[in-house]
């Protein structure tokens, strides 16, 4: 049985994060399974790390859990500091809006495309921003347009545009964006 679900993940059908005696794991769910083989099969996966864009991971065996739902278990890399979009520089935003832009370029190289482009989904590691999410990744069909640009202008091109033109203190504007 899972202690404890991180209550920010819950809202992806594909996965979740949670807490087993004090280490942070992802659980990956029979529906994000083909997602999740041609991440891995197709080298973007390893491009991404490569490119210290993608936080790496190692897939654990934990079906002791018995989760009928799950169809791996990844434990990624630590984090030893969490920041938030709100509490970040001009340039910080800028620097994940760009790393953001980069995955995925990459991505479409790849047969693939972010499905999220959420803000929160990016940390600082060892002074670069890195995308902590490994479930942000589907499958690119032809001709079908980026499904996170939404979100990567609401996160990203909208606060920094306020940012520069208005009030650089409108980046405490990511806070109202917290669960979208």
């Amino acid at each position: 049985m899972i202690d404890n679900i991180v209550s920010s993940s819950f809202r992806d059908p594909s996965g979740f994060v949670f807490f087993q005696k004090g280490t942070l794991y992802r659980q990956i769910n029979k529906i994000y399974m083909n997602n999740y083989e041609l991440l891995m099969s197709s080298n973007l996966y390893q491009n991404l790390i490569d490119c210290g864009l993608l936080i790496p991971h190692r897939e654990i065996d934990l079906k002791n859990l018995n989760d009928p739902e799950a169809y791996k278990y990844l434990q990624p890399d630590p984090i030893s500091f969490i920041s938030y979009p709100y509490e970040w520089s001009f340039s910080q935003l800028k620097d994940a809006a760009l790393a953001t832009l980069s995955i995925q370029k990459a991505s479409l190289k790849y047969g693939m495309s972010l499905k999220d482009a959420n803000a929160y989904n990016i940390q600082f590691h060892k002074g670069k921003p890195v995308l902590i999410d490994t479930l942000s990744f589907e499958k690119y069909e032809e001709g079908r347009p980026w499904s996170a640009y939404q979100q990567f202008c609401r996160f990203f091109l909208g606060p920094l545009a306020l940012m520069a033109k208005v009030d650089i203190k409108l980046n405490h504007l990511l806070k109202g964006f917290m669960t979208s």
